[in-house]
């Protein structure tokens, strides 16, 4: 397969991320102070997830199939310990808006996850 048949793909994928994460500053810019920082804390903390798990996927994607899994298990339950610690951290310690949080926090984690998959496909495919 020619590496310019991906090229197209690419551009769609870099596209989506910039279109998703232009839409979510226009949302917190219609949004006032305190839902602001909350939609824009609740993406970044959906942006780190996917990207630890992005970056623990690539380092443990060289390894055979049986490390592979073992790595990939005890990272996944690293991950969510990191994140969960992280979400109930910044609910606590921060006064702001939990809603947009949450809301911001699920969208990006779930758009994130759906192009890392698609990464990762074809990362691994090739």
């Amino acid at each position: 397969m020619d590496i310019s048949e991906h090229k197209p793909s690419s551009k769609i994928f870099y596209l989506s991320i910039f279109c998703f994460a232009v839409l979510s500053i226009t949302i917190a810019l219609l949004l006032t102070d305190d839902e602001k920082f909350a939609w824009i804390a609740g993406y970044l903390l959906g942006l780190f997830a996917v990207v630890v798990h992005l970056a623990s996927s690539l380092f443990s994607g060289h390894k055979s199939s049986k490390q592979f899994t073992n790595i990939y298990y005890i990272s996944l339950f690293l991950r969510f310990l990191i994140v969960l610690l992280m979400y109930a951290l910044l609910l606590v310690l921060l006064n702001f808006d939990e809603f947009s949080f949450t809301v911001s926090f699920i969208i990006s984690y779930l758009f994130h996850s759906v192009n890392e998959v698609i990464l990762l496909n074809r990362k691994f495919s090739n």
